[in-house]
């Protein structure tokens, strides 16, 4: 009985100091079920985009694009100040950047939706508004291989081959270089699927636009639209 309770003892000092490392060494980022990474993890699992409006406010906070990922990613969430039982919801997150000791901005994320809304420098989540108007920046994205694809329909066939776009890690690749959300055109609302308008440009500097539904982690592209389409159904 003493040895059984000896191995309990040492079990529960073991655990316990696990659990300081895990929290204070890693400043929580390791425990994937505490509610705050639960949230990074829903954030970055998506595409996060700032509407071209709002790169202004960037630039003159002398707040860089390409920091934005790894901020989202260390970034505290306050829940207090969030809107967490909202469709959609709105997080309150705050953290350093590299040029600012602490960043206040706000996430904007619509129920299984592919994309969410970084809105910078704001500090009340229950005035928050998602954009409504314009285009939108790809500031960070998820690290999946295989986001994209697109049908294959003999339409859509003849369209790629017709821009030049054969594999999908060649539109995921163009997309992530000077890809952007059509916030205009994207419809959250639209039933059964939300559908959701990108452009990109083509190596050549033509101007595409695609669009798709997404749906169990994947984003489907079935059509696509651009000047001199000769690809009929």
């Amino acid at each position: 009985m003493n040895n059984l309770f000896r191995r309990f003892l040492y079990y529960g000092v073991g655990f316990g100091i696990g659990l300081v490392f895990v929290f204070f060494f890693f400043e929580n980022r390791g425990c994937s079920w505490l509610p705050e990474n639960r949230v990074r993890e829903m954030v970055t699992d998506r595409i996060v985009y700032v509407s071209d409006s709002n790169l202004k406010i960037l630039k003159n906070l002398k707040i860089k694009e390409e920091e934005l990922s790894r901020y989202i990613n260390t970034a505290d969430v306050l829940f207090k100040k969030s809107e967490k039982s909202s469709n959609p919801q709105i997080y309150h997150i705050e953290g350093p950047t590299d040029s600012k000791d602490n960043f206040v901005s706000q996430i904007i994320i619509h129920k299984n939706a592919l994309t969410c809304e970084l809105v910078p420098n704001q500090f009340s989540a229950k005035n928050m508004k998602p954009s409504t108007k314009g285009l939108g920046k790809p500031v960070h994205f998820p690290s999946k291989k295989n986001l994209f694809y697109s049908d294959s329909s003999a339409h859509t066939i003849c369209q790629r081959k017709a821009l030049g776009i054969q594999e999908d890690s060649v539109l995921l690749a163009l997309f992530l270089k000077n890809g952007r959300i059509n916030i205009s055109e994207t419809d959250l609302a639209k039933k059964p699927k939300p559908t959701y308008v990108m452009t990109f440009k083509t190596v050549k500097g033509e101007e595409v636009t695609f669009f798709a539904t997404y749906f169990k982690e994947k984003a489907r592209i079935y059509k696509f639209a651009f000047e001199n389409d000769k690809c009929f159904k």
